[in-house]
């Protein structure tokens, strides 16, 4: 049998099935055991998302820091998808939420969302009517069914030599909660010349 490390190419003769080979490793061997939750109190974190989107093909352009977005307004607002639809800070809790997800699986396993913010504008109607649509969805959902990794984790190690020449390691397996920022839109208005020729090849066609 073959242990956690790279073979070396010896093995040991014996009866005994199955047999036993070397292999170069670090130990001790990493012990996947799920830690203790310490994202209890990361439900209230915020995040903050200042956005902006541009038409060239129209030369628009526009943020998600609305005009009707004062100073005061923000420094108090939290995003409701009812009340304050377009406050553009996010309670991580909120955002599992509306991902449904529950926040004490995803913050004991970690998981990926993914945050997205929408901007379809009819520009033949007013600017003011052009404004972003955020929804909410979770994006590593396969891992759920997999009982061998689940969640989002990932490791990074810190290496050292003492001064006999032994190398060291701190392997960190690290979990979290990773937003993903999707922005995506589709602008139209209307011109005359296009139409004109449009309707001139479907009357001779």
């Amino acid at each position: 049998q073959v242990g956690s490390g790279l073979l070396t190419g010896r093995c040991l003769n014996s009866n005994v099935t199955p047999g036993v080979c070397e292999v170069r490793g670090w130990c001790p061997v990493e012990l996947d055991k799920t830690p203790k939750i310490y994202m209890d109190s990361a439900e209230n974190f915020t995040i903050f998302i200042k956005n902006s989107i541009r038409f060239p093909m129209f030369d628009f352009a526009k943020g998600n820091m609305l005009p009707n977005i004062t100073k005061d307004y923000i420094q108090s607002c939290v995003y409701d998808r009812e009340k304050h639809r377009f406050c553009p800070i996010f309670q991580l809790k909120y955002i599992v939420k509306e991902a449904q997800q529950d926040f004490d699986f995803i913050s004991r396993k970690g998981g990926v969302i993914g945050i997205k913010i929408a901007w379809n504008c009819d520009l033949d109607k007013s600017e003011s009517d052009c404004v972003p649509r955020y929804s909410f969805q979770r994006l590593d959902k396969v891992s759920e069914a997999n009982t061998v990794s689940q969640g989002y984790n990932f490791r990074y190690a810190k290496y050292f030599r003492t001064e006999n020449g032994t190398e060291y390691r701190t392997l960190i397996k690290a979990y979290g909660i990773r937003i993903d920022i999707i922005v995506y839109g589709m602008a139209s208005k209307f011109h005359i010349i296009p139409t004109i020729i449009n309707s001139v090849v479907a009357l001779t066609s």
